[in-house]
This record gives structure tokens, sequence and C-alpha cells, in this order.
């Protein structure tokens, strides 16, 4: 009884997870994880997220087929682009099959896409998209399955860095859905776009700020950023002065986004944070 009321007893103190992961964790969970596959699959995916956008530009004709095939096959690249930088490729090839699978239902569902070159370049280019991300994700084990709940953990905070990336994150979606509803008035689409993905950008940041690792907030961050920036060309506005309301904070959004993302992903974070809780369970229970 005495050992057991010491245990618990034991400080409680905050760990800064700015470092890799640590030696004295105990966790033997390396098992768990499925060998991520190799970068062929990145280097496939950019080449046809490349090649969309090549055909978006040269083979459709009509605006709306033309802007959401451009739309998706940047994401595409983009996503490709991202898997080729990150550690765990596991939320990129997700994010692939999913941009991948919307593009080829697309040529159903809207109107833009009447002309056969429109249409085809959705299916072959959604299809591919589909499968690389497929092979990616059904190839690694995704991060939910060491259960930790990155919003509950009081004993794990992230570096320095990783708050001003959020802070910065808080402000620029705070920004841009002010700039929209009170300068912004060029076209309905334009506010819309501005207020709801900068209020949206904002609610991520503070996702971020609660979390104990914000990786993959971060890399919600830089596809909702990325999101932004696309959007005066898909949205039919980047001929007025409103673009620029979306282009810069949209830009700025992507680039927090990957570098939190790239960086959690470098330090290894969610490993630190699995392995930090391992031991705390060890200390007080073992």
């Amino acid at each position: 009884m005495q050992t057991a009321r010491c245990q618990t007893q034991k400080s409680t103190t905050p760990t800064e997870l700015a470092a890799p992961a640590r030696a004295d964790a105990g966790s033997n969970l390396n098992g768990l994880a499925r060998s991520t596959p190799k970068s062929w699959i990145g280097w496939a995916a950019l080449v046809v997220g490349i090649g969309a956008l090549a055909a978006s530009i040269t083979l459709t004709s009509t605006p709306a087929g033309q802007g959401v095939t451009l739309g998706f096959a940047a994401f595409i690249a983009f996503f490709a682009l991202l898997s080729l930088l990150a550690r765990n490729q596991t939320p990129t090839h997700w994010g692939l099959f999913v941009a991948g699978f919307v593009l080829f239902l697309l040529p159903w569902l809207g109107e833009g896409f009447a002309e056969p070159a429109a249409a085809w370049t959705a299916w072959v280019v959604g299809s591919l998209a589909m499968a690389l991300g497929a092979i990616g994700w059904l190839n690694s084990r995704p991060p939910t399955v060491y259960g930790i709940n990155e919003n509950t953990s009081s004993q794990t905070r992230p570096s320095a860095v990783a708050r001003w990336i959020s802070r910065a994150a808080l402000v620029v979606g705070l920004g841009t859905a002010v700039l929209g509803a009170t300068v912004v008035q060029s076209s309905p689409a334009a506010v819309a776009v501005t207020v709801g993905l900068g209020g949206f950008t904002a609610v991520i940041a503070m996702w971020s700020m609660l979390a104990a690792d914000p990786t993959r907030d971060y890399f919600t961050l830089a596809v909702v950023g990325f999101a932004l920036f696309l959007a005066p060309w898909l949205a039919g506005f980047a001929d007025g002065e409103a673009a620029w309301a979306a282009w810069v904070p949209g830009f700025t959004a992507t680039t927090l986004g990957v570098a939190g993302y790239l960086r959690g992903e470098s330090l290894d974070f969610t490993t630190t944070v699995r392995d930090d809780a391992d031991a705390r369970y060890r200390q007080q229970y073992g």
C-alpha cells in the first residue's frame, strides 16, 4: 500500500515535447505500424497531378469543367508533394484518395462536363489518384490506431514554435473572416469563400492550440489554406481586388500548415506523444 501511494504522488509536471521520442519511454509499439510504401506513389501522383493540370488547361473549354479539374488537379499535386516530404505518408495518401474520388464523381454531378474531354480528364485522373491513394493507405496504418486522445492530455504540450504557428494561423483566419465580412463586397461567392474558409482556418488553429500533438491539425490547416488560395480561380472572382483577400491569407495559411506539419513529422511528434503517454502510464500504474 505504501509503495502504491508513493507511485500515485509522483510529479505531474507538464512535459515539453520538442525533441524526438524519449529513450526511457519503454514503449514497444514499433511492430504495430506497417511499413510505409516507397516514394514511388508520391512521384507517380505528382506526375498525375501535373498531367491533369496541363489537361485541364489544354483539353477542357467550358469554364466550370476547366476550373474544377484544375482545382482538383492542383490538390492531387499538392498531396503528392507533401507525401514526398513527410515521414508518415498516411494522411497525404488519404487526401489523395478523397481528391481522386470526388473528381471521378464530378462528371455525373456537375453541368460543366458536357464535353467529352473534360469528363474523360476527370475520370482518368480521378481513377489514377484513387488507385495510388488506396495503395498507400492500405499499406500503412492510420495514426488513430494508437488511441491517443490528443485534445485531453494535460501532461503534454507542443513546443514554442508549434504554439507560434497556431497563434499566427488564428490571426490569419480571424483576419480573413473579418476582411470578407467588411471589405470584400465584389460578389457573394467572394464573401462566402473568404468568410467561410477564414473562419474554418481560425477553428483549425484553435484545435491545434488545444492538441497535445497538432501535427494532423497542421495538415488540415495546409489543405484549407490551399483551398482558400485556389478559390478565386474556382469561384470566378480572380479578376477583382477581392482575389487578394483570398490569395494572401491562403498562401500564408498553407505555408504555416506545411511548415508545422513537416516539422512535426521530422521530429516524429506523434511517436513522442505516444511514448510520453506510455511512460506516464507505466510510471503511475506499472
